[in-house]
């Protein structure tokens, strides 16, 4: 630990720098500046449930986490920490009694002073998250820390020798370890965890979303859906697409950034497709062969009403995207090899027949083929999906009696 810290002021300068940068660039504010590097004054508080979330995505189950505690815990006030702006724009939307704030780089007295301050009754970090002079601190204070839907990255596992010799002593600070899956509880003892305080307790993304019905069909038309896609993947599936001859289903493509819409038609044979964009206010008209919806907030619209889903970043070496949301309208998924970001999930929906995966994309001809052919066949794996989904929802309970328990 001493080399840990070491390293770390030796790293002060350009971490400073960097904390200011992104501040600048992302228009921040003062406070997330002052809070990052541990400057901004505190009030001092007690009796607070401390939740700690990277970004937005691990924000979003922290505000599980704090919704299922509130009912229990009506004396407790709750804290959120994230380290981005846009994971504090979903904390001041929730309606009830939660502080958000930055939390300070690891430095040991920055560190010191910040959870002096706020004086916690247990420390919940959401998923990855592992910073040596916090957990250091929390065993010294007494303060119960857990690490919840619990995973590790390959990044994680990957690193060098001495990287993980800190991490091994990072987690024996740890009160308890709660997984998402066996095989993350598996990686957190091959780096070092007590296997007695590492358990399964379930994923929590199996019932972070809640669908939104009725929303408006802008497409009028029976579509397909490429969502997320990512570079290369919208001509993979556009060629295959144009293979089936098809007249009556429109191919509406969503790609996850809007912003490259001019490499997506630069790969494309325009003078041979009849293609419309939404950002640019074309219509769809009958002979339209191929949508392209280059725009923000619409895919649950799209998820509604569409006939079934390819879900991007799984035909290109990006890792997959997440597909839960699209599962929760009861929809047939389409998902390419690669799918290492969301391993586990992938796993247990193929095995449970709510999903679809091909090799590569000359496969998909064949497969769109035989979806819209096929009705019962889309309501089959759509219906499996939802269902797998509905059978989850205890899993947010079995984390607050874990919680509760080292509370008490």
């Amino acid at each position: 630990m001493i080399k840990y810290n070491l390293l770390l002021y030796l790293f002060a300068p350009y971490l400073i720098i960097k904390v200011i940068a992104n501040a600048i660039k992302r228009k921040n504010g003062v406070s997330f500046i002052l809070q990052r590097l541990g400057l901004s004054k505190i009030k001092k508080t007690k009796n607070v449930i401390w939740l700690h979330a990277s970004s937005i995505g691990e924000t979003r189950l922290a505000i599980l986490i704090y919704k299922s505690l509130e009912k229990k815990e009506a004396n407790s006030k709750f804290l959120i920490t994230t380290t981005t702006k846009s994971s504090s724009k979903l904390i001041n939307e929730i309606d009830g009694d939660v502080e958000h704030l930055y939390l300070p780089i690891d430095w040991y007295f920055t560190t010191k002073r910040f959870i002096k301050s706020i004086n916690p009754s247990i420390c919940i970090i959401v998923e990855t998250e592992i910073w040596p002079n916090l957990l250091q601190l929390c065993k010294k204070n007494n303060i119960p820390s857990i690490i919840v839907n619990a995973r590790l990255s390959k990044k994680t596992t990957d690193i060098n020798r001495f990287i993980k010799s800190i991490y091994r002593i990072s987690l024996s600070h740890l009160t308890k370890i709660m997984c998402k899956s066996e095989v993350e509880r598996k990686k957190y003892i091959e780096l070092g965890a007590d296997p007695k305080n590492v358990e399964v307790i379930g994923n929590l993304k199996f019932i972070e979303y809640s669908i939104t019905k009725n929303n408006e069909d802008i497409i009028k038309r029976k579509y397909v859906l490429a969502a997320s896609t990512h570079q290369d993947e919208e001509r993979q599936i556009i060629v295959e697409w144009l293979k089936l001859k098809e007249r009556k289903i429109l191919l509406v493509v969503v790609p996850r950034h809007p912003e490259r819409l001019g490499d997506i038609l630069s790969d494309l044979p325009l003078s041979m497709i009849n293609i419309s964009i939404r950002s640019k206010g074309e219509p769809i008209k009958k002979n339209t062969q191929i949508y392209i919806a280059d725009t923000y907030g619409e895919l649950n619209g799209l998820f509604e009403h569409c006939e079934f889903i390819f879900m991007g970043g799984s035909l290109v070496d990006h890792g997959g995207q997440n597909f839960l949301e699209a599962a929760a309208y009861g929809k047939t998924i389409i998902v390419g090899p690669y799918m290492y970001n969301f391993i586990t999930e992938t796993e247990e929906f193929l095995k449970n027949n709510c999903m679809l995966m091909v090799k590569n994309s000359t496969t998909l001809k064949h497969l769109f083929e035989k979806l819209i052919k096929s009705k019962q066949r889309r309501e089959l794996f759509g219906s499996n999906a939802k269902k797998l989904l509905e059978s989850k929802k205890g899993i947010i309970d079995n984390y607050s009696r874990n919680i509760k328990s080292l509370m008490s």
